[in-house]
């Protein structure tokens, strides 16, 4: 029989050995914390959060949002981030150990969060900016397109107006022409008869010798005066000879470009109604050239055809690249409406890049390295609003970067190097909030580097070498030194604000 009191003995004395091991494991870690510096001991407390790189960088972003770290979101506290992190623990008036702790993460989480949906806040209004200017240049453009049909309209009815009267006006006067001449006819007619009547009545009165001199004068003068009006008659119908040629000539001349017009519109709207399968077979022959092979042909479906993509009865896709194309690129391929790929790159392909390929909205990705394209890069390939990779690497091109592509606003990608454009770089492309390359190395730049190009927050890799750039470099881009290293003379350009 168990004693009544034995259980709650048991228990007391459990608690005191509990009590008894508490005290001696809180008197070791005593002895131990004396050995710690304070910052061993933040150091640990922080480790002992469990922090991911994700609560970091948001702590990273909260420093930032105070104005105590400018470097990158990268979730690890590197020495710039644990500086800033003691800075902002001094203006809390805590100890500035560099370390976290429950509170200061919890302070600085939250800012990290207002400053992360405040830079999310901000893209949203920068795109719903760039949108705005877009529909507003694209209601421009058809506004002028618009002015300059009518105004072409116009002119032509101009024309037929006065080519109508200026027809009337001659018709006119070779009516009056006849009309005077006819008269004069029946003028000189009438007079020859009054001048042979009077005649004929003097020679009846006088005599027969006289009559006869008489008869023989009035002869002559009637001789001369039908030769003096038939030198007359041919002289008019000369003239009205050579008007009615130049005439002619007129008409001739009208009806040639009329039927010029006639027959370019007439091919502009056959090509509008060919099918996508009818423009790549039209655009086959200039496209390979001599040296490529493309078996494109009705007898083969299309599905088979070289290097093309379909979705439906539309062609969304072109991958050509390094197929030994040595021809141009068709222009033609512009009515290709659907085209979101067009990959020419690694061929042998010349000529000038048409402009009419910037009307290709839904376009994605424009490829056209390593051929040898030549001219300048089209300034109309701003109007892609969706291109997110521009890749025109190793062409012999000419002239500036169009600054029209900083309305790219989809770009990721933009490669211009060994091209050997020239001028400034445009600071325009500094609105390419999207953009994560820019690739300009072993061109003929000059000028400084824009600071706009700072802003492009999304920018993991940037090259400028090889280039004749001066001034120096914005501070913001000095994480991509390595890859700029814009020689001058072999001197590197330094950090802008320092010696």
């Amino acid at each position: 029989m168990r004693h009544p009191g034995a259980g709650r003995r048991r228990l007391q004395y459990a608690a005191g050995v509990i009590v008894v091991v508490g005290v001696a494991a809180a008197m070791v870690s005593m002895a131990r914390n004396r050995t710690l510096t304070p910052e061993q001991l933040a150091a640990a407390q922080e480790a002992q959060l469990g922090l991911g790189t994700d609560i970091l960088a948001l702590v990273e972003l909260g420093l930032s949002g105070e104005g105590r770290y400018s470097g990158d979101a990268d979730g690890v506290l590197e020495p710039e981030a644990r500086q800033g992190l003691r800075e902002w623990q001094a203006d809390q008036g805590i100890d500035a150990t560099g370390y976290l702790d429950r509170a200061s993460l919890a302070e600085l989480l939250a800012a990290g969060r207002q400053a992360e949906a405040e830079a999310a806040e901000a893209r949203r209004r920068e795109e719903a900016e760039a949108e705005v200017q877009r529909l507003a240049e694209e209601r421009r453009i058809a506004r002028e397109e618009r002015l300059a049909e009518q105004a072409r309209l116009d002119s032509a009815r101009r024309k037929g107006e006065r080519r109508l009267a200026e027809e009337a006006r001659l018709a006119e006067e070779e009516r009056l022409a006849e009309e005077a001449r006819r008269e004069m006819e029946r003028i000189a007619q009438e007079a020859r008869l009054a001048e042979d009547e009077r005649l004929a009545e003097e020679a009846r009165q006088a005599e027969e010798a006289r009559q006869a001199e008489q008869e023989r004068q009035a002869e002559e003068a009637r001789r001369a005066e039908q030769e003096r009006l038939a030198k007359e008659a041919r002289q008019a119908e000369q003239e009205r000879l050579e008007e009615a040629r130049r005439v002619a000539a007129e008409r001739m001349a009208d009806p040639a470009q009329r039927q010029a017009d006639i027959l370019e519109t007439a091919q502009r709207r056959a090509e509008e109604r060919l099918t996508d399968d009818q423009l790549l077979l039209a655009s086959k022959s200039a496209l390979a050239g001599t040296t490529g092979d493309l078996n494109w042909r009705l007898t083969l479906n299309r599905r088979s055809w070289t290097g093309v993509r379909s979705r439906g009865e539309n062609v969304v896709g072109l991958d050509l690249n390094g197929r030994n194309l040595g021809g141009g690129i068709p222009p033609r391929l512009a009515s290709l409406t659907e085209l979101e790929l067009l990959n020419l790159g690694g061929n042998g392909l010349s000529g000038a890049i048409p402009a009419e390929l910037g009307s290709l909205r839904q376009l994605k990705a424009l490829f056209l390295e390593g051929n040898q394209l030549s001219g300048q890069i089209p300034a109309e390939l701003g109007a892609l609003s969706s291109l997110e990779d521009l890749h025109v690497y190793n062409n012999p091109l000419t002239g500036i970067i169009p600054p029209e592509l900083g309305n790219l606003v989809s770009l990721k990608r933009l490669r211009l190097s060994r091209t050997q454009v020239a001028g400034r770089i445009p600071p325009e492309l500094g609105r390419l909030q999207r953009l994560e390359l820019l690739a300009l190395s072993g061109n003929q730049l000059s000028g400084q580097i824009p600071p706009e190009l700072a802003n492009l927050t999304n920018l993991k890799r940037l090259t400028l070498s090889n280039n004749r750039l001066s001034g120096c470099i914005p501070k913001a881009l000095m994480r991509f030194e390595s890859g700029i290293n814009p020689q001058l003379g072999g001197v590197r350009l330094p950090e802008c604000g320092r010696e």
